[in-house]
């Protein structure tokens, strides 16, 4: 039973996708077996403070505010073509007149399908779409620009395919776009499209360990600013530690070229790992170091930094106290970048440190009928040349009621 497991898990691996994906989480293969859904429908009414709407230390506002959504999901992993989808149609209301660059009201929107068809035991299709209309930024996507560039539309699209050549080696190849588009004039200095494609060739050496070297393309096609080529040669190793824990890592070259400047070659590297200790408490995190081409131009001067280093390191988890009555979730987010090379011939490099955290509560009152609770802190800290990026904090709490059926 356990080498089933073990086989299952590596089969799961293979069929990854890049950290560019739609989540770095999970860049670590899943643990355990995925269980069927049937349709089932949600509904959230929030109400919560913000004590900095604006994520700002010289404009910072307090408001009350109003969420609400409805949502549905479902899920089918019992047949050869196996599915998942799940939407969220909402929106964020403050209750009094905001001044500066945040709407009164904001969308809070978003759907996700993924596809996958076995046409035999050998040869395999994957397929994803995610679609994101929302104000906060979605650390695990890699949009890591704070509130104050206000909701952005964020589109990504992937397919896949995968054959097993033996029953120890395997090969995939995919494609992918992603577009960032925020929509306050401000921000939309940093509206961007990728496009890429990858290939990978992965050996099993055991029964636990898998090896890999793949090729990942990535080009970054910006609104304002240079656009970007990346070529990543990456080595990497799949491991399953146990039957609830499995590992990632994957390092190597990233070559990056950049319009009117040429290209250079920089390290990269990204580790995840997933932990299900029982059926009450699950953990997912990552580490990723690259040279990303985010937050690049800068408005005002028309200047762009050719190099933008970038460590993000991220932790989820989820706890269920009781059997049925309590879960409390968590997350910590830490993006920290380093700006240099400025095309204007400038020595005036920067760096910004971004620090989020949240956590939650859920108590079932009924088999349909939840509370819930909810707080999330922010801290933005920049040092160099700011263009102008300040330093904040953000408090943000939420008290609420769920429904499903």
């Amino acid at each position: 039973m356990k080498s089933l497991f073990y086989l299952s898990l590596m089969a799961a691996g293979m069929l990854a996708v890049h950290a560019n994906g739609q989540s770095l989480y999970t860049l670590a293969g899943p643990v355990g077996l995925e269980e069927s859904l049937p349709l089932k429908w949600t509904f959230n009414l929030a109400g919560g403070y913000d004590d900095n709407v604006n994520a700002s230390n010289y404009d910072q506002q307090e408001a009350a505010f109003i969420s609400t959504d409805i949502g549905a999901s479902l899920a089918n992993y019992d047949s050869v073509t196996q599915y998942s989808f799940s939407a969220k149609l909402g929106g964020i209301f403050y209750l009094k007149d905001l001044e500066g660059e945040t709407n009164e009201s904001l969308s809070n929107s978003t759907l996700s399908a993924n596809l996958s068809h076995s046409f035999d035991q050998t040869l395999r299709y994957n397929g994803s779409v995610s679609f994101a209309w929302q104000p906060e930024p979605n650390y695990s996507n890699g949009i890591a620009n704070a509130r104050r560039d206000g909701d952005y539309i964020y589109v990504y699209v992937s397919s896949s395919v995968s054959k097993a050549w033996t029953s120890r080696y395997s090969t995939t190849l995919g494609a992918n776009f992603s577009m960032i588009n925020y929509q306050e004039d401000s921000a939309k200095t940093d509206n961007r499209d990728y496009v890429g494609m990858d290939f990978t060739n992965r050996y099993k050496w055991t029964e636990r360990l898998a090896i890999s070297l793949s090729w990942n393309g990535s080009y970054c096609d910006r609104e304002y600013g240079n656009n970007e080529f990346s070529n990543f040669v990456m080595a990497g190793a799949e491991y399953a530690v146990a039957e609830n824990t499995s590992a990632t890592l994957r390092v190597g070259p990233q070559f990056k070229y950049v319009e009117s400047y040429g290209t250079r070659t920089y390290p990269s590297a990204e580790f995840g790992l997933n932990h299900r200790m029982s059926d009450r408490f699950m953990i997912g995190t990552f580490i990723r170091y690259s040279n990303e081409a985010t937050n690049t131009y800068i408005p005002y001067s028309g200047a762009s930094y050719y190099s933008n280093e970038t460590w993000r390191f991220g932790v989820n988890s989820t706890l269920k106290l009781t059997h049925r009555a309590t879960s409390l979730n968590c997350g910590v987010n830490l993006i920290s970048s380093e700006y240099s090379r400025l095309s204007s011939g400038s020595n005036s490099d920067t760096s910004d440190l971004t620090f989020n955290a949240t956590a939650g509560i859920k108590l079932l009152l009924t088999n349909a009928l939840a509370l819930t609770a909810q707080y999330s802190y922010t801290n933005g800290s920049y040092g160099g040349y700011n263009y102008p990026m300040p330093s904040y904090n953000r408090n943000v709490f939420s008290f609420g009621v769920n429904y499903s059926f």
